[in-house]
This record gives C-alpha cells, structure tokens and sequence, in this order.
C-alpha cells in the first residue's frame, strides 16, 4: 500500500479511503487485510483484471482515433538555406504547429542552388532560396533583398566598418563553387569593376569556411545569418562591402507539379510572415520587396 500511495503521488490514508469506498459502491471485500500486509480476493483481482484490460483498450482507441488525424494531415516539403534556417528554422517550425495545424511541415536545408535541383526533381514542393533565375522556373516571387558581407578574423589588417569591393575579393578568399549563388554575384561585379578575384579556397562546407575565417587562413564573403551566431559572439568580424555593393534576391520557387494544399492560402501568408521575421533579424541589410500571400495577390489586383 506503501509503494502505490507513492507512485500515485497520493497519502497512503488517501488511497486507503478510496479502496474502501470503491469497495462500499461494489458492494464486495476488494482486499483482505492482515498483519503481514494485504491481499487480493477474488474480486480484486477480478477488478484488477478487468481494469488492465479497460486501460489497454483506452491506449489503443488514443492511437488508432489519432492515426486519422495523422492521415488528416497535409504535408509539405520546403527548402530553405543555411542562413535562413540558422536566423528562423527553429522559429519556422514551432509557429507552424499553431499557425498550420492541419500541416505536416518538412524543412529541408541546402544551397540555394542544391534546392533548386531538389526542386525540378520534385523532391520538395517550395524552396525559399536566393537569385533564381526565370530561365530555370517561372513559378517564382520575389520576397526580400539582402546585402552580403565581408567577413574576417577579429583584428585584422581591414578596417571596421566598410571595405572596397576590391580589396576585398583581393584577399584570400574562401567561397563555395561556381554554381553558388554568392560565387556568381561575386564574379559577376567583378566582371563590371575589371578586377581580379583571388579564391584561394572553394569549399563546398559553410562550417569549415567559418573555421577558417575564424583562424584568419581566410577571409569570405557571406550572407548575415551563415555568421550571426560567431559575430555576435566577436570570433568573426562583418564588414560591409563598398562600391559595387553586394546584394542577393531571396524568392519563393515552387515545383510546376506542386498541387495546392487545402491551406495554400495560410501557407503563403505564413511564409511571407516568416520572411517579415527574416527581414528584421538581419536588420538594415535587409528589405521585403514583395509577398507570396494575399496582401501579395491584393496587391497584385489592384494594379
């Protein structure tokens, strides 16, 4: 009696109460009390029996009535970046248990150019991802613009604050290959000032890169959110970029054999709040320039 007044976290004099007018309702001895303790009768354990059986039935009619729920369910896969999941990924996820609750939500998280590919081979239906081009979907909207930045070692020879787009890219550089996206807004702009660009690695790894920035081997050139946390805490430095600025286009691209959700509509207002979220973490370096939801497609309307 001992034992179950503790694991039902109630007194023993509590329990023995409730036995005994469990006992006066049943209108039978449940338990046999004697000095060496306490027994079952017969219909004690009939009860017992019963009640085990009863709380079993309980547990599987939970899971199976839930299974239809989870059958219920409407899922969606969405591509994000790095650096959008490092600034909102946990956030994203956590909002859309309340805001999408008849969704099932997969985050997936590669390069931009990476989710592009997933994305032509169906294997997510939406990709929030940076510079895609018309030429490889149509089914695209602009969302937000955000600036790039050059990072280094704390201590450096570069000065706080702004750096020339020419000596930046005349350091020694650490950047992913020619399909990323900040790769070709790198060249590109290199291309219209006629200057060289020195990558002295191309590493194909974010984390590895930071490492080497970190270590001052490296310098690179990057979105805020790949480097907030080891900015903010001052084992890598941020410097904007000058004359040309950097700046990157974040869209919304989705497959061209997606079937709409039953809440496409909350969907889309969803997401456009999380590029509102997105915006504001990066702060000044960043500007929402459109919408995927039905302020978008008001919008839309009425010009």
């Amino acid at each position: 009696m001992t034992k179950a007044a503790e694991r039902l976290n109630v007194s023993q004099t509590a329990l023995g109460l409730q036995i005994r007018n469990l006992e006066t309702m049943l209108g039978v001895e449940l338990l046999v009390r004697h000095s060496r303790g306490i027994t079952t009768t017969e219909a004690g354990r009939l009860l017992f029996d019963r009640g085990v059986a009863i709380m079993r039935l309980v547990e599987e009619a939970k899971r199976d009535v839930s299974a239809f729920r989870m059958a219920a369910l409407e899922n969606i896969s969405i591509g994000v970046t790095p650096s959008i999941m490092r600034l909102v990924g946990a956030d994203f996820l956590v909002s859309a248990m309340s805001e999408l609750p008849g969704v099932s939500v997969r985050l997936v998280e590669e390069l931009s150019f990476v989710l592009v590919d997933l994305l032509l081979r169906d294997e997510i239906d939406l990709a929030l991802a940076y510079d895609v081009t018309e030429s490889i979907t149509s089914m695209r909207t602009a969302l937000m613009k955000e600036d790039l930045f050059f990072i280094t070692a704390p201590g450096s020879a570069f000065p706080r604050g702004g750096v020339q787009f020419r000596d930046a890219v005349a350091s020694n550089l650490a950047l992913p290959s020619d399909r990323d996206n900040v790769w070709r807004a790198v060249h590109r702009a290199a291309k219209v000032s006629t200057v060289p660009v020195n990558v002295r690695f191309t590493i194909q790894s974010l984390e590895t890169i930071k490492t080497l920035v970190e270590r001052g081997v490296a310098t690179s050139i990057v979105p805020y959110g790949v480097a907030a946390e080891e900015i903010a805490r001052g084992v890598i430095e941020a410097h904007t970029i000058e004359g040309p600025e950097l700046v990157r286009t974040l869209y919304l691209a989705e497959s061209p054999n997606r079937m709409a959700i039953q809440q496409e509509g909350t969907l889309r207002d969803f997401i456009d709040m999380l590029v509102d979220t997105l915006a504001d973490r990066i702060g000044p370096h960043a500007t929402v320039i459109g919408r995927c939801g039905s302020a978008g497609q008001s919008s839309a309307a009425l010009e």
